[in-house]
C-alpha cells in the first residue's frame, strides 16, 4: 500500500507534492521526471512506498521494465499475482523482483490495456509508457484504492495523485465545488467524479484512463470502464440451495485466504458480527500462527457495543484478542478526518476507524475488514424493507400515499441510537413510491426540500437544476436486468461501499501507515452474488440468509442469530457532550451567515428539532460540521491543532489513554475517557 503522485506539464513537478503522502508510505520514496521534446513537456512521476510484498530494495518504485521504457507507481496489493508472473514467466518475460507491482509491468507490455482486466486485487497506478509517450491510469473494479486528478491550464497539465492534497500542491486551485456540495448534503459523501474542489475529479470504481501527449505537445484524455458487475453478471444460477451455500462458503473463503499472503504482521478487525467473525473463522483456519483480532466498544453506550459477540468469537478461534475501549473524547479528531479526506466526509464512523487502525499499527501493518459483505448477501435492513415495501404498494395508494405517508410527519424519532422509530417514520412516508424513488429517499439525508429551505438565495441559485438523486437512478438502470435485490446490492456497491465504506477504510488506515484489505469487495465474489437469487439473501426478513447458513455450525450460534448493528459511533451521545460547545459556536447565526451557504434560521431549526426529540439529526448536524471544519481548514487556513483549540479545553481536547487487562484474554484495553 502507497501513496502516488504524477504530473505531466510544461515543468517537473515539486518533490514537496509527493510528501503530502509521506503517511502512506513511511518506508521508501522515489521519483523519476522523463523531458519530451515537445512543447517542451516533463513528465513525473513520484512514490511512497508501504513496504508489504518483498521488503527488498527490488520493490523500490517508480518501477521499470528491462529497457526503461516503461516506468509505474503503483498503490495497493494484487492477490492473483503469481499465477499472472507465472503465465509473463512462460511467455518469455525476465522478472528483478518478487514483488506483485513488476507484475503490472510486464503484463502491460504483454495485454497492453487488457492488463487491468486481468488483476484481482485492489490498486490504483499509473504507468507511463515512454516510446508511445501514453500514461495508462486504472483503479480496482470496486473502488478500494482511490486515484484524483486534475485536468486543466487549456488542458495542458495533468495531475494524479491518491489524496486532493497532493494535487492542491501542485497549484491546482482550491476552489469549492456548489454543486458537490449538494450532493454531499444527499449522501454525506461526494459521488464521483465530484469532490469538494471544482478542479479535482475522482476515478471511478473499475475504470482506466488513457493521457496522449500529441506532436504538439497536447494531451488528449480517453476514459471508459473496463468492469461492471451488472454487465458481467450472468443468469440467476441454476442450483440447489445447498450447492449455493456450498459455493458461497468456498468463494468467501478463497477470498480470505487469498488476503492472508503478506511478509509483515497482519490483523483483523472484529466488530462480533457476521462477516467479520466468518472472516476471523477462515483466517484461524488457513493460518498456522495464532491470528490477531481487534475490537472497537462502547461500554456507555449499549446499542453500538459488540464486545460480547466479538469475545465470543475470539476465544472460539484462540485469537490474540485486542479492544480498544471508546466512549468520549473522540469527537476531537473530527480535524484528523477533514485533514485526511481534504474534504468534508459526513460518516463519523471514520473517527473510529481512525482511532482502532491507529492503535492496530503498534501490532500489524495489514488488516482485514469485513467490509462488503452486506453488499454481497442482502445485509442491510433497508433490504428487508424494500422486500416488504413491494407487498406494502399493492395496497391501494389512498391509504399509503395519502393517509399513511402524511401521518408519517408526525412521528417522531429517538435520539439515544435507536433507528427503529426514524425507519418506521421513513417507510410510512415513503414506500409507496417507485422503487428507486423510495430508495433514494431512504438513503439520503437532505431532501430536496429540506436543502431549498436550508440554502441562501445565492446558493440555491448556484445548484438550480440538479438532482441529486441522478447518481443512484444511473445505477438503477445499468442494474435493471438483475433481480430487485441483487439491483440493491449492486446500487450499494457502486455508491456507498465505494465512496462511503471504502473511503474511510482508506484514508484513516493510511493516516496510520496501515493497510486494510477487504475480502468480500473481491469482484469474483460480487459476480457471484449478483447472481444468487434473492430469496437466498433475504429470506422471512431475515438478512444474509446465505451467509448465516454458510457459517452454521462453524460460528457461534450467538452471532448466527444476532441483528445487525453496525460499525458505529454513539453520535448523539457526543452531540449532547463534548460536541455541544463545538455546535454552539461553529453553527452559530454568526458563522452560519459568515459563510452565505445556508440559512441560520434552518440550521436553528435543525438543531431544536433535535434537542426536542423530535428528529434525528445527528447525522445532519455532523455533515455541517464537517463543512465549517473544512472552510475553516483550507480556506480560513487554521491548522488542525488550531480549529478546535478555541472550543475544547486542553485537558479534554486529546484523549486519555489507558492501558489494563481483559480476563481470558490478552488484550491492550485502551481506555479512551
Amino acid at each position: 500500500m502507497c501513496g502516488i503522485f504524477g504530473q505531466i506539464g510544461s515543468s517537473p513537478a515539486d518533490e514537496k507534492c509527493g510528501l503530502e503522502l509521506h503517511h502512506r508510505g513511511p518506508d521508501d520514496d522515489g521519483l523519476k521526471y522523463f523531458a519530451l521534446s515537445q512543447g517542451p513537456v516533463w513528465v513525473s512521476l513520484q512514490h511512497r512506498r508501504l513496504s508489504i510484498i518483498d521488503l527488498s530494495s527490488a520493490g523500490h518504485q517508480p518501477m521499470c521494465n528491462e529497457d526503461e521504457s516503461i516506468w509505474i507507481t503503483f498503490n495497493g496489493e494484487i492477490y492473483n499475482f503469481q499465477d499472472l508472473r507465472r503465465q509473463l514467466v512462460a511467455t518469455g518475460h525476465n522478472f528483478r523482483s518478487h514483488s506483485d507491482t513488476e507484475v503490472i509491468v510486464h503484463g502491460y507490455e504483454e495485454w497492453g490495456n487488457d492488463v487491468v482486466k486481468k488483476l484481482r486485487g485492489m490498486f490504483a497506478f499509473a504507468l507511463w509508457d515512454q516510446r508511445h509517450h501514453r500514461m495508462l491510469l486504472a483503479t480496482d473494479h470496486m473502488g478500494k484504492k482511490p486515484l484524483f486528478y486534475s485536468h486543466n491550464d487549456g488542458g495542458r497539465k495533468f495531475v494524479f495523485a491518491s489524496e486532493i492534497k497532493a494535487i492542491l500542491k501542485a497549484g491546482v486551485p482550491a476552489e469549492p465545488d456548489p454543486v458537490a456540495l449538494h450532493d454531499y448534503l444527499t449522501y454525506l459523501y461526494f459521488p464521483y467524479p465530484s469532490t469538494a474542489f471544482k478542479h479535482v475529479r475522482k476515478m471511478a470504481p473499475g475504470s482506466a484512463m488513457e493521457i496522449l501527449v500529441d506532436s504538439d505537445g497536447n494531451l488528449r484524455k480517453r476514459e471508459w470502464k473496463y468492469w461492471d458487475a451488472a454487465e458481467t453478471a450472468g443468469a440467476p444460477l441454476q442450483m440447489s440451495e445447498a450447492d449455493m451455500i456450498d459455493r458461497a462458503r468456498d468463494l468467501m473463503e478463497e477470498s480470505v485466504k487469498l488476503r492472508m499472503v503478506s511478509d509483515v504482521p497482519l490483523g483483523l478487525f472484529l466488530s462480533g458480527g457476521l462477516d467479520s467473525s466468518a472472516i476471523t473463522a477462515f483466517a484461524s483456519k488457513n493460518n498456522a500462527e495464532q491470528v490477531k483480532t481487534f475490537t472497537i466498544g462502547f461500554e456507555n453506550s449499549k446499542f453500538y457495543d459488540e464486545q460480547p459477540a466479538a469475545k465470543l468469537v475470539a476465544e472460539k478461534f484462540n485469537t490474540d484478542h485486542h479492544i480498544l475501549q471508546a466512549d468520549e473524547a473522540c469527537a476531537a479528531y473530527m480535524t484528523k478526518v477533514v485533514g485526511h479526506f481534504d474534504e468534508p466526509f459526513g460518516n463519523p464512523t471514520a473517527i473510529l476507524e481512525y482511532i482502532i487502525t491507529k492503535q492496530m499499527r503498534k501490532h500489524v501493518t495489514v488488516a482485514i475488514s469485513g467490509d462488503g459483505g452486506d453488499e454481497l448477501f442482502g445485509g442491510y435492513v433497508r433490504y428487508a424493507g424494500a422486500a416488504l415495501a413491494r407487498k406494502y404498494r399493492q395496497l391501494p395508494q389512498f391509504i399509503t400515499k395519502g393517509l399513511v405517508s402524511r401521518l408519517s410527519g408526525f412521528m417522531n424519532d429517538a435520539t439515544d441510537g435507536r433507528h427503529g422509530f426514524r425507519r418506521a417514520r421513513e417507510f410510512a412516508r415513503s414506500a409507496w413510491q417507485a422503487e428507486e424513488d423510495m430508495y433514494i429517499d431512504w438513503v439520503g439525508y437532505f431532501s430536496a426540500g429540506e436543502k431549498q429551505e436550508l440554502y441562501t438565495p445565492d446558493f440555491a441559485a448556484s445548484v438550480a437544476g440538479r438532482d441529486s438523486g441522478d447518481f443512484l437512478r444511473q445505477f438503477f438502470r445499468h442494474g435493471a436486468k438483475l433481480d430487485p435485490l441483487s439491483r440493491l446490492g449492486y446500487v450499494d456497491a457502486a455508491s456507498f461501499l465505494c465512496c462511503n465504506c471504502l473511503e474511510y477504510a482508506d484514508r484513516m488506515s493510511m493516516a496510520n501507515s496501515l493497510e486494510v484489505r477487504a475480502p468480500f469487495t473481491d469482484y469474483r465474489l460480487f459476480e457471484f452474488a449478483m447472481q444468487v437469487p434473492q430469496r437466498m439473501k433475504v429470506r422471512n426478513m431475515t438478512t444474509k440468509w446465505i451467509t448465516r447458513q454458510a457459517m452454521s455450525g462453524i460460528l457461534p450460534q450467538e452471532v448466527l442469530t444476532k441483528k445487525k448493528m453496525g460499525f458505529n459511533p454513539p453520535l448523539p451521545q457526543w452531540i449532547n457532550g463534548e460536541l455541544r460547545p463545538v455546535i454552539q459556536q461553529f453553527l452559530s447565526p454568526a458563522a452560519i451567515e459568515r459563510r452565505g451557504i445556508f440559512r441560520a434560521g434552518a440550521v436553528q431549526k435543525l438543531l431544536h428539532d433535535h434537542e426536542e426529540d423530535r428528529r434525528d439529526n445527528a447525522l445532519k448536524i455532523w455533515a455541517l460540521l464537517m463543512i465549517e471544519v473544512w472552510q475553516r481548514m483550507y480556506f480560513d487556513k487554521q491548522s488542525e491543532d488550531s480549529v478546535l483549540e478555541s472550543v475544547l479545553s486542553e485537558a479534554n481536547r486529546k484523549p486519555v489513554v489507558q492501558v489494563g487487562e481483559v480476563e481470558k484474554s490478552n488484550p491492550d484495553v485502551i481506555c479512551i475517557r
